[in-house]
């Protein structure tokens, strides 16, 4: 025991590990009154984790050519490899909860106004993981090449060949476009040059960028620190009530958390596996076979439903890629000085019209194209266009009101 202890106190006079932990753990202090949706985060965190351990398990055995990569994923992993399909369970399941973890912490920043001063940075690279994330998924989604697999990136490089049907400067939209999707396909078919260039990307430069965004991320978060649920920022020093140390405070009641999370998880993978690998895909991709029924995955049918609702392709691409956009620049569309939709009731009816919306375009996604759900379609799309373009609108309503009460801290 003496020996570990002197090699524990050698690499502590080096590294200075029990002062990082000390400072960033014991001395770090947090809102008391934190929320449950505030553990989002660190459930995402988890996630990530386990999507890199059990991607690189994967990572050993697929073959990234279009002659082997269905029968790697399908015979070799799943069936010859021991645990290989607990690992490719674990995969699909976890990329399906990491994006709706991702979600539920994206709603959550929205709603507590987690993205205004001083958290615009927090909020912008976040944006960036959620828009990394995406390109992760989608570009994951393509190597099982199963029958879902391959029309479903199919269609997705169609989309941006929309740009085409631009009503002005036709030629030089079209031409983009098709320089979009050429790129994506790495020529005019999907070939082994397709799946190679997809299949890098995914478990490197992907993984790799995602990894640099998260660290500069939680790096932001502790800067700036984490906000608080009332919409006050009280100061540190002259409200020391107000602030817990964050161990052992939060990392036991988070870690609490985190046990309830992987037990749900893991029950999702062991015995609700159907819902994230799709019997569909456990078919050969075949170019010449298009299946009855073509649909982004659920984390995508929002934006997707928006697309195909308006009637104008090139307006649609527009129309969703301007949603983005306006993620992107919140903290510029809401510029009002109260903070939290605890204290913002015209926000906060804005926020549950903006969340009722995204859900039905959702549903919406899945559901066949006919004229009544393209019109219902058009609707929710305009109300959750209308969320963003109302806040300008609230804040100075409520700009007004915080004038009015003489400025009062917020």
């Amino acid at each position: 025991m003496g020996m570990i202890e002197k090699i524990i106190d050698w690499i502590d006079e080096r590294a200075h590990i029990k002062d990082i932990y000390r400072t960033q753990m014991v001395e770090y202090k947090v809102p008391k009154n934190l929320t449950f949706p505030y553990v989002f985060g660190v459930l995402a965190l988890v996630t990530f984790a386990i999507q890199i351990i059990s991607g690189i398990v994967l990572l050993l055995y697929y073959k990234p050519s279009i002659a082997d990569a269905f029968d790697s994923a399908t015979y070799t992993i799943m069936g010859e490899i021991p645990f290989g399909w607990l690992f490719r369970h674990i995969h699909a399941t976890g990329a399906n909860f990491f994006m709706a973890i991702v979600y539920l912490h994206m709603f959550t920043g929205i709603y507590y106004n987690a993205y205004k001063r001083p958290r615009e940075l927090v909020w912008i690279v976040g944006w960036l993981i959620y828009f990394v994330m995406i390109l992760t998924a989608l570009s994951g989604y393509l190597l099982p090449w199963g029958q879902l697999s391959y029309w479903g990136f199919i269609v997705t490089t169609e989309i941006p060949g929309s740009l085409g049907d631009a009503p002005i400067l036709r030629d030089f939209f079209k031409a983009i476009a098709e320089t979009i999707v050429l790129w994506m396909k790495g020529g005019y078919v999907v070939t082994d040059v397709t799946l190679g260039r997809v299949f890098g990307s995914h478990v490197l430069i992907y993984p790799l960028i995602l990894l640099a965004l998260v660290g500069i991320h939680l790096y932001l978060v502790r800067a700036a620190g984490i906000s608080n649920p009332e919409g006050i920022e009280y100061d540190k020093k002259k409200n020391p009530d107000k602030f817990v140390p964050f161990h052992p405070y939060m990392t036991l009641k988070e870690g609490a958390y985190v046990m309830w999370y992987l037990a749900i998880f893991f029950f999702f993978v062991f015995f609700h596996i159907g819902h994230f690998l799709p019997a569909d895909n456990f078919e050969p991709a075949n170019p010449l076979k298009t299946p009855p029924h073509i649909a982004p995955e659920w984390y995508l049918l929002g934006f997707y439903e928006v697309f195909r609702s308006i009637p104008s392709k090139f307006w649609g691409f527009v129309a969703f890629n301007a949603l983005l956009i306006f993620l992107l620049i919140l903290p510029l569309l809401d510029w009002s000085p109260l903070k939290s939709a605890r204290r913002r009731p015209l926000f906060f009816i804005a926020f549950v019209i903006f969340m009722f919306s995204s859900m039905v375009l959702t549903i919406l996604g899945v559901m066949e194209p006919t004229p009544t759900n393209a019109k219902l379609g058009l609707t929710f799309a305009a109300l959750v266009f209308g969320f963003f373009l109302s806040l300008p609108v609230i804040s100075f309503i409520e700009y007004g009101w915080y004038k009015a009460k003489g400025g009062e801290q917020q």
